[in-house]
């Protein structure tokens, strides 16, 4: 019998394989959605029109905040302890894991279902009323299909995850275009989503069970202490952040604007938001590296891998940023009709915050990555005051231009803060000379695109004012060396390094 010698070296490459594919398959799922999301938006922009169009985004509003308070910390904490006891070869307690939380998860669920029934058959109006009920039983699958999603994660099969989401989000833009064609109303699409929600519920559980599924060994009592400790934690910040993210100002547009405010403003933060793919890609691959580096106490390289994340975030999202701000008219009446144009100007503002809420995730990686909850929660914490506060304020009398001023400030002082936090207790500084050069070049970019896109919506003048506005930011990217030979030695690494995997996998 040959035994292997598993060495340092070894588990390193094995983690980074890991990192690479996993990495792959989420980048994929992401740049599906990205297309799936946004044929979605066009199909119901112009198939409901901004009144209708503000009413279901209120409602989808409504469901990600409530899934945020139903979910709570349990889907978080599956995918950690799952993972730990995976990759210990304990699969019967990893199951045990699953099944754990799968039982608190329905709890909460139903005391939120309930409470939300109360709330709907009360003090929602008639017209909305069924959808809200549909939209509170929808909450069972949703919550359901996150423990098995992140029981999968935990197991490191993203592939399963990938195809399962896949399939959910054909079902979901399939079901839309039928139901606007035949004529129906938000009702038709609520019990859609829930059609798909379903069975991708059953096909995520079914994934679930092929992986782990057998004999359940239940968490230690010894353990459970530690447990409800840490998703105490992580459900506070959970919630608040769905406060921000989410766009709490939807709450204060519905009882302040007409849902028309609301489908503009919907409208530019979701597309503000799909712009950011690329980045958002980047940094979530960071969480594994920044922890393994902070265990073996490598401060230095820490530092390092943090500073050029933050870079590269930086260099990949302001010039799309700064493109999407200046198209914005012509992109917004192209894909949506001139019905949307007030969009446009919301769009510009919420990109560039969106390159903010880019490199806040690399901090916010960071801060985990070291264990530290409090800088997190108290950044998070205070933002959503902020944003609350500034929402109640400028909202009645200013509509979407007062849910900009809102969002913005809080994204803003939730970045500073988790930046500051970074610098003082973990000696981890943003790269302020690098950004500063970056958005130099991004400025350049947009005052070119502005110029040569004038007000024209059509197609070719679009693709030629993108063309001239990349030119423009890549000349003064290399003349203040915000791209450099770094750029390119980490291009044509990455290249070898990926020709090399698929050589040894062939």
């Amino acid at each position: 019998m040959s035994t292997e010698t598993v060495t340092p070296e070894t588990a390193d490459g094995s983690v980074r394989a890991a990192l690479m594919r996993n990495t792959a398959w989420y980048g994929l799922v992401t740049f599906i959605g990205l297309g799936s999301g946004l044929v979605m938006s066009i199909v119901l922009a112009r198939g409901l029109g901004p009144s209708l169009m503000g009413d279901y985004s209120y409602l989808l509003w409504a469901l990600r905040v409530l899934t945020a308070i139903a979910t709570l910390g349990w889907a978080l904490a599956t995918v950690r302890y799952t993972a730990e006891a995976y990759a210990r070869g304990e699969r019967a307690r990893a199951w045990g894991f699953v099944r754990f939380f799968m039982r608190r998860q329905l709890v909460t669920t139903v005391l939120v279902v309930a409470g939300v029934m109360a709330v709907v058959l009360t003090g929602v109006e008639p017209r909305l009323r069924v959808p809200f009920v549909v939209l509170a039983l929808m909450l069972v699958p949703v919550t359901v299909e996150g423990i098995y999603t992140h029981a999968v994660f935990g197991a490191q099969r993203y592939d399963l995850t990938t195809q399962t989401s896949t399939v959910k989000m054909a079902l979901h833009l399939l079901a839309s275009i039928v139901v606007v064609a035949l004529g129906f109303d938000i009702l038709g699409l609520v019990l859609a989503l829930m059609l798909g929600t379903t069975v991708s519920c059953f096909m995520q559980r079914a994934r679930a069970c092929e992986v782990l599924a057998g004999p359940s060994v239940p968490p230690p009592a010894a353990a459970r202490a530690e447990i409800r400790g840490y998703v105490a934690s992580l459900a506070v910040v959970a919630v608040l952040e769905a406060l921000v993210r989410d766009r709490s100002e939807i709450f204060f547009l519905r009882l302040f604007a007409p849902p028309e405010e609301i489908a503009f403003y919907s409208l530019a933060f979701g597309l503000a938001t799909r712009v950011m793919v690329i980045p958002e890609i980047a940094v979530g691959a960071l969480l594994p590296t920044l922890s393994a580096l902070h265990g073996r106490g490598d401060r230095n390289e820490f530092e390092r891998v943090y500073r050029t994340a933050m870079r590269y975030v930086a260099l990949s999202g302001a010039p799309i940023a700064a493109l999407v701000a200046a198209l914005a008219p012509g992109v917004i009446h192209w894909l949506y009709g001139a019905a949307y144009l007030p969009a446009a100007r919301l769009l510009g503002v919420l990109a560039l915050v969106a390159v903010l809420g880019a490199l806040r995730k690399v901090a916010a990686a960071s801060l985990q990555a070291v264990g530290d909850r409090h800088c997190a929660l108290t950044a998070t914490g205070v933002a959503v005051v902020l944003n609350l506060v500034l929402a109640f304020l400028f909202i009645p009398g200013h509509a979407t231009a007062g849910a900009v001023l809102a969002n913005s400030a809080a994204q803003l002082v939730a970045s500073m803060w988790a930046f500051i936090g970074m610098a003082r207790l973990h000696r981890a500084r943003v790269p302020v000379g690098d950004i500063a050069r970056i958005g130099v070049a991004a400025a350049l970019l947009f005052a070119v695109a502005r110029v040569v896109a004038g007000d024209s919506h059509e197609l070719p003048r679009l693709i030629l004012a993108a063309a001239a506005g990349a030119a423009a930011f890549l000349v003064a990217a290399v003349a203040t060396r915000a791209l450099g030979p770094r750029e390119w030695t980490l291009l044509t690494t990455s290249t070898r390094r990926l020709l090399a995997a698929r050589a040894g996998g062939a």
